[in-house]
């Protein structure tokens, strides 16, 4: 019965030992893995970072040229005005023009 039990403890030891090289190995293992997948997102936030950059750039170029845009709509408003309100003003002049008898 003793060897038995010796043979038993001699077992659990061993098996004790194994698992605890297994849970070793998986821990490295788990550790690796962490190291990797945080060197995988900081390569994406990087390149979401750029990306980032280059749409906000191309946004600032886009309205600035809308801003551009605007403002020769309001100078061109403007100006078609101001031409109306020259030719409206010949056309008058035109009509009392024509209303003075010509003298040749």
């Amino acid at each position: 019965m003793k060897v038995k039990n010796v043979s038993k403890q001699i077992t659990q030891d061993i098996l004790r030992n194994e698992f605890s090289s297994y849970e070793q190995n998986i821990d490295k293992k788990l550790e690796k893995l962490g190291e990797e997948i945080h060197g995988e997102m900081q390569e994406m936030r990087e390149e979401h970072k750029q990306y980032k950059d280059e749409v906000l750039t191309k946004l600032d170029d886009i309205s600035g040229q809308l801003e551009n845009l605007q403002e020769d709509k309001v100078l061109s408003i403007h100006q078609t005005s101001e031409l109306r309100k020259d030719v409206d003003g010949h056309e008058e002049r035109i009509k009392n023009l024509e209303k003075i008898p010509q003298t040749a």
